[in-house]
């Protein structure tokens, strides 16, 4: 090689040099904590890595830490939600934040206002009960305030132990019935359980909102963000009818289901569009802001 040629490719190579330092300089790094129950920890998906308490490498979180991977983030992902979980049992998972902690993301409160309770009497075949139905969904219904100011105060410890300009986001959970006039009908009574259930769904969505907005008051706006998913399954949540399916569900109903721990949770597809949710609120970069 000629003494020009040497120098011309040694100065490409110091210019690849400096590209990729300026590559690796303005890379970021986001360690992201997974919190809550079933519908953070993977139920509904079929693949589980922890069977104790359902984590899958499938879930939303892990979909959203994808899609930031594919911008050039270098994404961790601490996933200690666990299926069952209730507002209290945030206690022990707040653990898993430390000062490199950059964003938390969860989804709790429908455990503590009886989930499976609904689900069982509302939608299961043979067991669903009118009367029984209306029960849990009152009950739930009456339990809300309390879920809120419970889920208020894990809020607070978490803010404790988070780095400056860390955040957390609280994710709705999707509709469990398709806007339907379908009324469950047994000998002893009947009840309108589709409507009911929606305006269960959204009575949630409002008390996570007021929790965000107490959350923000307090500590700043922008600490917290709520994450609405509803609109994204429309046409894809289950059919209120115990012996009917919507083949086009992203949650495993009672029909099509393989696992009793997938029952009413969210499928791939389901998981996909919450991860989908995410970034629809999470700035230009789809980090929040918080990578560093």
């Amino acid at each position: 090689m000629s003494r020009p040629l040497r120098a011309l490719a040694a100065t490409i190579a110091s210019v690849a040099a400096f590209g990729a330092l300026a590559v690796s300089a303005d890379a970021k790094t986001l360690n992201l904590v997974l919190a809550g129950d079933s519908y953070t920890s993977g139920n509904g998906t079929g693949v589980f890595t922890d069977t104790t308490c359902n984590r899958s490498p499938l879930n939303w979180g892990q979909d959203y830490a994808a899609a930031l991977r594919t911008k050039g983030f270098t994404v961790n992902v601490n996933n200690v939600a666990c299926s069952g979980a209730v507002v209290s049992d945030l206690d022990a998972q707040i653990k898993a934040i430390t000062p490199d902690t950059d964003l938390v993301a969860l989804t709790i409160g429908g455990n503590d206002v009886g989930f499976e309770n609904i689900v069982i009497q509302c939608f299961a075949p043979v067991v669903f009960d009118p009367g029984n139905c209306k029960r849990a969904i009152d009950r739930a219904s009456s339990l809300l305030p309390g879920v809120a100011t419970s889920a208020l105060q894990r809020v607070e410890a978490a803010k404790a132990k988070l780095r400056p300009g860390a955040k957390i986001i609280v994710l709705s959970y999707p509709y469990l019935a398709q806007p339907s006039t379908y009324v469950l009908r047994s000998l002893f009574g009947s009840y309108a359980a589709a409507p009911a259930v929606r305006a269960l769904g959204d009575a949630g969505d409002a008390v996570d909102q007021q929790v965000v907005a107490k959350a923000n008051a307090e500590f700043g706006a922008g600490f917290m963000t709520f994450v609405p998913t509803k609109d994204l399954f429309v046409g894809h949540e289950p059919n209120p009818d115990p012996y009917k399916d919507n083949p086009a569900s992203w949650i495993n109903e009672f029909t099509n289901v393989k696992a009793p721990a997938d029952i009413y949770h969210p499928r791939v597809g389901g998981q996909q569009a919450m991860a989908q949710a995410i970034l629809r609120v999470a700035g230009p970069d789809g980090d929040f802001g918080v990578a560093r």
